[in-house]
């Protein structure tokens, strides 16, 4: 078996209102940051988990975020996958 790193994000979905994202852009814009269009706030979750290959560690990862990471009807993800020594 091999290790693998997943940086796993997850975010509200397009559509769903982000009272954390609208507050951080209304301050952000009070500050004078006017460039800023839209904030969203979500999380970020760093894994080690063992696989066989890099497709098998991608299948846990969807599994894991599907089941308990993020909540499939306000929320979707993302992530990365790295090799470690």
């Amino acid at each position: 078996m091999k290790c693998f790193k997943a940086d796993v994000t997850v975010l509200p979905k397009d559509g769903v209102l982000d009272i954390q994202g609208k507050a951080v852009e209304k301050t952000l814009k009070s500050h004078g940051y006017s460039e800023v269009d839209e904030v969203r706030v979500g999380r970020f979750i760093r894994l080690v988990i063992r696989a066989e290959d890099e497709s098998e560690a991608g299948e846990k990862i969807c599994r894991m975020a599907d089941d308990l990471l993020a909540n499939g009807l306000i929320e979707s993800y993302s992530y990365t996958l790295e090799h470690l020594q």
